[in-house]
C-alpha cells in the first residue's frame, strides 16, 4: 500500500475535531464536579490535541497537491477548507500555548485560577465549533451526498 499526503491528512485530521470534543466534554466535567486533577489533565490532553491539529494542517497543502489531478473536486471546496483550517490553527495555537502556561505554572497550585477555568473552557467551546466546521467544509470536497443536500446557493 502506498500512502501519500491525501491519506496522512485523512487519519489525523479527525483528532482536532473529535479531540477538542472530548477535552470539552471533560473540562466541563471537571468544572462541574470542582475537580482540579481532571482540570490540569485536560490541559495536557488539549496540548496534544495542539499538536494533532499541526500536524493536520501541514499534511493539508500535500492532500491538496493530490487533489488538484483530480477533475471531480472543486478547487473553491479546497480552498474554503484551508482558510477555516488555518483559523483553527490559529485558535488551537493560542490555546494550546494557554495550555502549556497552565501545566508550567498551576501544575503544584492545588486548584486552576477562575479566569483561567473561563478562559479555557471559552476557548475549548470556540474551538469546538470552529473544528467542526472546518470538518464539514473538507467532508464537502469529496462527498457528494452531503454536497446533494446542500441549496444550491451554498453548493
Amino acid at each position: 500500500m502506498n500512502m501519500n499526503m491525501a491519506h496522512i491528512h485523512l487519519l489525523v485530521n479527525h483528532f482536532p475535531i473529535i479531540g477538542s470534543i472530548g477535552v470539552a466534554v471533560m473540562f466541563a466535567i471537571a468544572l462541574i464536579f470542582k475537580n482540579s486533577f481532571l482540570q490540569k489533565l485536560s490541559l495536557w490532553f488539549l496540548i496534544v490535541v495542539a499538536l494533532f491539529t499541526a500536524l493536520a494542517y501541514l499534511s493539508g497543502d500535500g492532500a491538496t497537491r493530490v487533489l488538484e489531478s483530480f477533475t471531480h473536486i472543486s478547487i473553491s471546496m479546497v480552498h474554503d477548507h484551508e482558510a477555516m483550517a488555518r483559523i483553527g490553527l490559529i485558535l488551537m495555537f493560542i490555546t494550546g500555548a494557554i495550555s502549556v502556561f497552565g501545566v508550567l505554572f498551576y501544575t503544584r497550585k492545588p486548584a486552576l485560577p477562575l479566569y483561567f477555568q473561563i478562559l479555557v473552557m471559552a476557548l475549548l467551546i470556540i474551538s469546538v465549533g470552529v473544528f467542526i466546521y472546518i470538518g464539514y467544509l473538507g467532508g464537502l470536497i469529496n462527498h457528494p451526498e452531503i454536497r446533494a443536500s446542500l441549496p444550491a446557493w451554498l453548493a
